[in-house]
Parts: C-alpha cells; sequence; structure tokens
C-alpha cells in the first residue's frame, strides 16, 4: 500500500515538477521567515528569565506631575529603597542600580579601557543572579573600594579570571580622588548574558558613588530600586503601602516643591521590563536598564514572516485547485473503483506533505546560512542550535502542520467531492474555485503592495533625514570626550597648541551638554536645553546667526555673562527685542543672570522625531564643557583620527581616547528605524518573488489547460498579443483590486507612523501610485510572457496533441 502510494506521489511530482518547484520555493522562504520571527520572539520573551528571584523580583516605578505633565519612569532616588525596606517585611531584599549609560575609564598599568560602569548595592548578587567564578557575592561589595568585574573585563586586562586582590585606578574619577586608594578587584562574575536588561563590565559599591553624589530627596527618580517580594505579598497591598510611608516621610519635602506633590511608586516585574509592558518612556540607560524593546517589534516580524508564508500557501492552494482538473479522471477512476473521499484525501495530502517536507528541510537549511545576516539586522546572538529547544521544536511541528492545514487541506477535500460521472465525461465544474482563488490572489498582492509602499515611505523618511537642513553642517566635525575631573579649559588650549598650523584641522571648539534646566525671562518660567559652547563654534558648524553677535575674545564679560539663543527660546519666551534682555538659568550658571548677545537659527539638536525647543548657549570657556569638536578637511580623515588619537595620549597619557563623527552619531537616533527599514525591503522583494512566482505558475497552469483554444485562435488569425490580452484581464482586475486596498491600509498605517516623527517627508499620493504600478508590471509580464510564448507554438502540433 505504502510503496503504491509512493510510486504515484513520485510520479505526479515528477509530472508537475515545475509546479512543484515553484510551491517548494515559496513555502521553503516563508517558513524560513517564521523560524526567524519564532526565534526572535523567543529570544524577546526571554530576557531576565534566568535570576532565581525572577518570579518575586520587581523594580520600583514613579508616577510623578511635571508642568502639567504626567511622567512615568523606572527610577527612582537613594532613599527609597533602604526606607521601604525597613518598614515593611513584604521585602526581602533591595538592590539600587545606578547605570547602563555611564561609562569611565579604568586603568591598570599603562591599559586602560572604557568600561560600562554600575553602582550597587552589596546586596546585588543576593537580588540578581550574576554567578561568580571567583570571590564571595555576600562580601565583595561591602568596601567602598571594592569592585567586581566580568570574565571579559578581567581578560582584558590580565588575560585570565582569577585576579582577586588585583588593583584597578580611575584617575579622574571624583570619588576615587576623595577616597585616595586603588580599586580592589574582590570578585570576578561571569559576563551578563545576552538576555539581560542590566548588562555591566565592572560593578562599583553603591557607597562609591555616595562619596560624590549622596542625595536624600524623595522627589528624584534618577536610579534603580530593585526588590524582591515574598512569594504570600500582594503586589497591589506592597505599592499601597509604598504610598503611605512615602507620602508621611517626605511630607515636608513635598511642602517646600508643591508641583512634585503628586509623585506616588509602583512595581514592574522584572521579567516585564524589557518589553515594557507600562510602557515608560526612554527607560533606556536609567535604573541600569539597556536593550529595552517593545512588543510592536515582535507583532510586525510575526506580522511580516506570517504575511509571506501566507502567500506561498496561497501559491500552493491556487496551483493545486487549478492542477485538479488535469487529475480529474485520476479521481473519476479511482472512486469507480471503490476507493473513498477519505482515501483520496490521505493521497492528495500525503503528496503535499513531501512537498511541505521538503520545504521545512530547506527552510531549515536557509535558516542556518542566514543566521549571521539576520543576527546583524535584529541585533540579537541568537544561535541556530536555539531551534534544538525542546519548545522551538514544537514549534518546527508546529509550522508544518499549519503549512499542512493552510496550504492542502482544502485543495485535498476540493478534489474528493469530484464526482465520478462528471469527471470521465469531462464536465468538472468546481464551484467557487475561481472566486476562491481570485480572492486569495486578491490578498496576496495586497500584502506584497503593502510592503511595496511602507519599503517606499521608510525610505523617503530615511532619505529626508539624510539630506534635511538641519540648521548646521554636521559633516567632518568629531567629537572627543573628556571624562572625570579634568582641567578641561588646559585640555581644550593644549589640544588647539598641538594642532595648530597643521592644515587637516579647522576649528577647535569646546562644548557640553547640560539637559534641561528651568529659566526665568521675561518675567515667566520655561524650560530649556542648556549647551556650552565657545566663539568657534558657531563658525565651525556654519550656523547662522539671526540678530546680534556671537562670543568675542574683545568683550571679557562675554564669558561670564554672555549668552546665544535660538529662535524657539525667543519665540517661547515671547520676546520682541531680545538682544540684552536678561535670563536667570539655575545656579549652575550664576545668580547674576546671563545676558543675550545673539539670536541663533534654530537647529535639530535632537532627532527630528522631536519638536526644536528653547536652547541657551553660556560660554564654555567659563562655565566647562566635556567635549571638543574638531573640523576635519575632507579627504584627511584618515591621517586626522591617528594625529588626535596621538595627541590624545600625549595631552591625556591615562585616559581613553573616544571619538565620534557628528554625523555618524546623528543617524544613531534612528538605528532603529534603519533596521525595520532593511526588514521591510528585505520582506518586500521576498513577497514579490512569492508572488511572481504564484503568477507565473498559474498562468503557465491556465495557458498549458487552455492549449487547444489558444491553437484554434492562433489558426483563425489571433496574434499573440490578442492571445495575451485576454488571458491578462483577470489578473488586472485582481491587481487593481488590490492596489485599492493596499493603497487604503498603506495611507492609514504609514500616516500613523510618520506621526512619531515631529518632521517627516510626507505621504504622496505617487508612491501609492508606483507601488502599484510596480505589481501590474510584474502581473503583466509574467502573463504576457507566458501567453506569447503559448501563441508561438505550431497550432497544428497542439492540435493534433490534443
Amino acid at each position: 500500500m505504502f510503496k503504491t502510494f509512493f510510486k504515484i506521489a513520485a510520479r505526479q511530482l515528477w509530472q508537475g515538477r515545475l509546479y512543484a518547484m515553484i510551491n517548494v520555493a515559496g513555502l521553503a522562504v516563508g517558513s524560513a521567515g517564521m523560524l526567524f520571527a519564532v526565534l526572535y520572539i523567543s529570544d524577546e520573551s526571554s530576557f531576565d528569565r534566568f535570576h532565581r528571584n525572577s518570579p518575586n523580583l520587581y523594580r520600583i516605578t514613579s508616577t510623578y506631575r511635571d508642568r502639567g505633565e504626567i511622567i512615568r519612569t523606572g527610577g527612582t532616588g537613594q532613599v527609597q529603597g533602604p526606607a521601604f525596606q525597613a518598614r515593611m517585611p513584604e521585602i526581602t531584599h533591595y538592590a539600587r542600580v545606578m547605570g547602563g549609560d555611564i561609562y569611565g575609564d579604568v586603568r591598570y598599568g599603562h591599559n586602560a579601557f572604557k568600561l560600562q560602569l554600575l553602582f550597587v548595592d552589596a546586596s546585588f548578587f543576593e537580588v540578581f543572579t550574576f554567578p561568580l567564578l571567583h570571590g564571595d557575592g555576600r562580601t565583595a561589595l561591602q568596601n567602598v573600594n571594592s569592585v567586581v568585574i566580568t570574565r571579559r573585563t578581567a581578560l582584558k586586562f590580565f588575560n585570565r579570571t582569577d585576579v582577586v586582590g588585583e588593583l584597578l585606578q580611575m584617575d579622574a574619577d571624583p570619588s576615587a580622588i576623595r577616597i585616595g586608594k586603588p580599586l580592589v578587584v574582590t570578585g570576578v562574575a561571569e559576563d551578563p548574558p545576552a538576555n539581560s536588561s542590566v548588562q555591566f563590565d565592572i560593578l562599583f559599591p553603591f557607597e562609591f558613588m555616595k562619596v560624590s553624589f549622596d542625595d536624600t530627596s524623595w522627589l528624584n527618580a534618577y536610579l534603580g530600586t530593585f526588590v524582591v517580594l515574598r512569594p504570600t505579598a500582594q503586589p497591589g497591598q506592597v505599592i499601597g503601602k509604598f504610598n503611605r510611608i512615602a507620602g508621611a516621610l517626605s511630607q515636608t519635602q513635598r511642602k517646600d516643591h508643591p508641583e512634585a506633590s503628586a509623585i506616588t511608586y509602583g512595581l514592574q516585574k522584572m521579567t516585564d521590563i524589557h518589553l515594557n509592558g507600562q510602557e515608560i518612556p526612554n527607560q533606556n540607560g536609567e535604573s541600569g536598564i539597556v536593550n529595552s524593546s517593545r512588543p510592536l517589534y515582535s507583532f510586525i516580524f510575526a506580522g511580516m514572516a506570517g504575511f509571506i508564508l501566507l502567500m506561498a500557501s496561497i501559491n500552493f492552494i491556487n496551483i493545486h485547485i487549478a492542477s485538479s482538473l488535469r487529475r480529474a479522471k485520476e479521481v473519476g477512476i479511482r472512486k469507480a473503483t471503490g476507493s473513498g473521499r477519505a482515501a483520496i484525501i490521505v493521497q492528495f495530502l500525503g503528496e503535499s506533505a513531501l512537498l511541505i517536507a521538503v520545504a521545512m528541510i530547506i527552510s531549515l537549511l536557509l535558516v542556518f546560512l542566514l543566521m549571521p545576516a539576520f543576527n546583524h539586522l535584529s541585533q540579537k546572538t541568537i544561535q541556530f542550535s536555539a531551534l534544538l529547544n525542546v519548545g522551538l521544536l514544537g514549534s518546527i511541528i508546529g509550522i508544518f502542520l499549519m503549512n499542512i492545514v493552510c496550504a492542502a487541506l482544502y485543495p485535498a477535500w476540493l478534489v474528493s467531492r469530484l464526482s465520478p460521472v462528471e469527471t470521465l465525461y469531462s464536465k468538472i465544474r468546481l464551484a467557487g474555485r475561481s472566486r476562491l482563488g481570485n480572492m486569495l490572489m486578491v490578498f496576496q498582492f495586497a500584502m506584497a503592495i503593502l510592503l511595496g509602499i511602507a519599503s517606499v515611505v521608510f525610505y523617503r523618511q530615511m532619505h529626508f533625514i539624510r539630506s534635511k537642513n538641519l540648521g548646521y553642517n554636521p559633516d567632518q566635525v568629531v567629537r572627543i570626550a573628556i571624562q572625570g575631573v579634568r582641567d578641561v579649559h588646559q585640555v581644550h588650549k593644549r589640544f588647539q597648541n598641538e594642532l595648530a598650523g597643521d592644515p587637516a584641522f579647522g576649528a577647535i571648539s569646546l562644548a557640553g551638554e547640560f539637559g534641561n534646566r528651568d529659566v526665568v525671562v521675561n518675567g515667566q518660567k520655561m524650560l530649556a536645553n542648556v549647551r556650552t559652547v565657545d566663539a568657534d563654534y558657531l563658525p565651525m558648524l556654519e550656523m547662522k546667526l539671526l540678530q546680534g553677535r556671537n562670543f568675542s575674545p574683545a568683550f571679557a564679560s562675554d564669558e561670564t555673562f554672555g549668552v546665544l539663543v535660538n529662535e524657539a527660546f525667543v519665540k517661547k519666551a515671547g520676546i520682541t527685542d531680545p538682544i540684552g534682555q536678561r535670563l536667570m538659568p539655575e545656579d549652575y550658571f550664576g545668580k547674576q543672570g546671563l545676558s543675550i548677545l545673539g539670536v541663533v537659527g534654530d537647529f535639530h539638536f535632537n532627532s527630528l522625531k522631536e519638536r526644536i525647543g528653547p536652547m541657551i548657549m553660556p560660554m564654555s570657556t567659563h562655565y566647562g564643557g566635556g567635549e571638543l569638536w574638531i573640523k576635519i578637511v575632507q579627504n584627511r580623515e584618515h591621517y586626522a583620527i591617528e594625529k588626535l588619537q596621538k595627541t590624545f595620549k600625549k595631552v591625556l597619557p591615562d585616559a581613553v581616547f573616544d571619538y565620534a563623527f557628528l554625523h555618524d552619531a546623528n543617524a544613531r537616533a534612528y538605528a532603529s528605524e534603519l533596521r525595520w527599514q532593511q526588514i521591510i525591503t528585505i520582506a518586500t522583494i521576498v513577497a514579490a518573488i512569492i508572488c511572481g512566482l504564484g503568477l507565473f505558475g498559474l498562468a503557465h497552469l491556465a495557458i498549458s489547460q487552455r492549449r487547444r483554444e489558444t491553437g484554434i485562435r492562433v489558426v483563425l488569425g489571433a496574434t499573440g498579443y490578442d492571445i495575451a490580452l485576454g488571458f491578462s484581464k483577470n489578473f488586472v482586475r485582481i491587481i487593481f483590486t488590490a492596489i485599492f486596498i493596499a493603497s487604503a491600509a498603506g495611507y492609514y498605517l504609514m500616516h500613523s507612523w510618520l506621526d512619531h516623527f515631529a518632521y517627516h517627508a510626507g505621504l504622496p499620493w505617487w508612491v501609492f501610485v508606483c507601488s502599484g504600478a510596480v505589481a501590474l508590471l510584474l502581473a503583466l509580464f509574467t502573463v504576457f510572457a507566458q501567453a506569447l510564448r503559448a501563441a508561438a507554438a505550431d497550432p497544428v502540433k497542439v492540435l493534433r496533441s490534443e
């Protein structure tokens, strides 16, 4: 029985090998996409589940009102953790974590590296599960100058891991300077796994940070406080206690700062942080958290992979239904000789299962070959061996069964319904076959066109970002970080002296970022971004000065009392004559106030996702800055970077040379969008290929089944163009319907995506026209090529063979 089954299946597959190849190719690519989606989603959902305490591990969140806006953050201040644990038996352990985006220069001998720092409580290893290779986690962080390093850090410095007792230096760190002792390595931890939201190279005791910054305010939220609750604790009741305790202990501070009186606390499970179920904005770099993501990315990835697999299944269904006429007499004879519907369904399902099994094997090979490219695109480190996980093996079986159900079950059921009399007398009518096939093709092409629209819109927006006038010229500008307690003015002067007269360099400017600060101007309090600059800053970046003047060495008072502002600041403050207007920033910039010297044209100091806000620019030669901005002459980049590195080592021999081109730093703000542009472009190409293959198979099958008609029409004088036009009419109707559906869906989805950008390229009509036109041309080319080939055949041979 099985031998006969395989003979029949092999014979049928060989006779229809062209259609079998089309089906296998489409299903293999679609299944590979689904496997990648499964791997991606599995990795995303695995974050932070390796901690022993993960079922009871939470992060304390803070919600407060700032200028009428409700702000939700994953951070707290320094006081909440110890205060809550001391008064709440529900908390077994707590650990505060400060870092994530904090890097520092750490030195051993003459070797210095820029390391990712975390400042944590001594209970860190009791709260989190990061195994120690050497040292005792209970005591490793008890002394103020103790540090725990990771395996990779130990290998960097010492080329071995058994390094407990070794000494490290942080020459320019304010806490290290105050302590006056070297750092002692008291433990070596395994590198944090890739699916950990907490990443670090070196751990410092929390007391190390408090040497320089001891904060007792209940109204701050800048670090992470993680708590382990007892298994019997109710999170809702714990949250209620948080707010009662905080309300009592912070009563005096809230009276002094009434705008923060509404601050409340909550809990977020550790395993929810990566996918951020509570939608806390800007949590990267906050409370030690990095690599945060959104569930939306998983949904989009799975949706695109599912659509592509569905397209391949539609090809399978349409080709199988269309080819059923070729096997109609076989079904009729089998029924006439006593075969039941179940046997016929099993026969056809078996043949389909063989094809799908081959497709699944090829899809696994594709996943193996494309895994490096997938990891690069998705910023993951997934191994192919992850598919051997029991759960993922179940996914492979599930995809196989889903392919059989989606692609093979309906055609097998439909063919089994054929009447023996109708099939043997060639009077077959598969009711609804044409309508179903057309609907499936409409859906298939609509998805492909929608992906095409998305790809074009993504490309246009990225091109818009790259080509938009930012209000300054970022080309050929290098930024060099100066970290720690250093005389930045002296560093600036030494760089100017070392590079003076070198034709590879232009201006050298000292600048610094101070974030958003309160400013009082024109009788009102407003928030403004503060960036310190010097007299070389505007000309180096080719920024426009709309009113007033730039800083000038001719006016000594500029350093202390002068300030530049942007257009947005003037508009927000409602100043009609800004030059000479005085403003009062926070105390750091002097209680005497600053006088506006000039108004700079608005420029994008943040990404294009945000509106240009107010900015003030005091002078860095007085108020300091953390970066050197250096203009490099074009085509001299390689020489210039080498010269800068040598100069840096000469001026700062104990620091790590860290630089970035301003253009590249700007591009990093859109790294996620660029990745999704690539993913959608790849998905569009794959979808177009699958649609083209399916259309080719259907056209080839339809024309081969109408060879006699084609031969007769050729004998009667029809041209190849006439025949091709006749075959194309139905496909053209299908494509136009798909264009209409895809355009409506694409307009809504792409308009919603573009709304995330304060400045965007818009959504012109020609995007939809071009995407539809490409689909239409693809269909016409495929059908015309098949029809013209059929029309060129010798009609005598065609009619004789029929």
